[in-house]
């Protein structure tokens, strides 16, 4: 049976295991869409389909007229999956109704797709371009977060994120991007969205710690996407690489698919609902 999970962490370690840390691309490359339905994709397949800008499977392809090229193999892998299933349960009134709950692991599907340098008879200007859809102090502005002068910090208790002006720092892109890092754990509070890595108690370096930092990382990367920046190159970036593979290897799949959902959703927070 094949194990969806271990093949999404298997993509993920086989890219840092290049150099490459997949949440830190072009803001092209981390926005690929479908070629059929012009839809971004979310969540963990933002990562698993950076490097290409349109991606469709076999079928799609062929309804907008064009061909897998002959020789070629599905690149791409696209994931669906939800923590969430209904459960029957009966109840005061001995009627049986359903409710939902939260799964441990999350019912999971898979397809595969092409990349459009894969295919013949579609051409790039039918399929549209990718554009920002928002701009970086547009999210600051549209959520008004508490800030005071620091080093870079979220504050749980306090709900205050510790920022340096933009002049302490080399871009505006590293400026905005750790901003986003931080703006991306103040959606975890209690307030908010109620996330365990910000609301309860956390052990530095422990599995729950690690996990919001990559959340964080993540978020930061998906609001870079959204609003048109890249990330900037990171200082000593070898040993960055490193942890997080490290992290990964020694984690679960379950971890890197919750830690980009929840991105996921602290971007559709972030920006008033995101993309479909």
């Amino acid at each position: 049976m094949v194990n969806v999970y271990e093949m999404v962490r298997e993509r993920i370690i086989s890219s840092l295991s290049s150099g490459t840390i997949p949440w830190h691309q072009s803001w092209k490359n981390l926005s690929p869409c479908n070629l059929l339905t012009g839809r971004p994709y979310r969540g963990i397949n933002r990562l698993l389909l950076s490097g290409h800008e349109w991606w469709g499977t076999y079928r799609q392809i062929k309804q907008l007229g064009g061909y897998v090229r002959k020789g070629e193999k599905a690149s791409g892998l696209v994931v669906f999956w939800s923590f969430e299933e209904a459960r029957p349960i009966v109840n005061d009134q001995g009627d049986e109704v359903l409710v939902m709950s939260q799964r441990e692991k999350p019912l999971v599907r898979y397809y595969w797709v092409f990349n459009l340098s894969q295919c013949e008879g579609i051409k790039k200007e039918e399929v549209g371009e990718v554009r920002a859809i928002t701009s970086c102090d547009e999210v600051i502005e549209r959520n008004c977060p508490k800030v005071t002068p620091g080093p870079p910090a979220y504050l749980p208790a306090a709900d205050i994120i510790h920022m340096p002006e933009m002049e302490r720092f080399e871009s505006p892109e590293e400026y905005y991007s750790t901003y986003f890092h931080e703006l991306t754990h103040w959606t975890g509070h209690e307030s908010r969205l109620k996330r365990p890595g910000i609301t309860g108690p956390i052990r530095f370096g422990s599995e729950k710690y690690s996990r919001e930092e990559l959340t964080a990382e993540m978020g930061s990367a998906f609001l870079c996407a959204m609003t048109g920046i890249d990330m900037p190159v990171i200082d000593n970036q070898a040993a960055y690489v490193a942890g997080w593979l490290r992290h990964i290897r020694n984690g679960t799949a379950v971890d890197v698919i919750r830690a980009a959902g929840d991105a996921q959703r602290a971007a559709d927070f972030l920006t008033g609902g995101g993309e479909e």
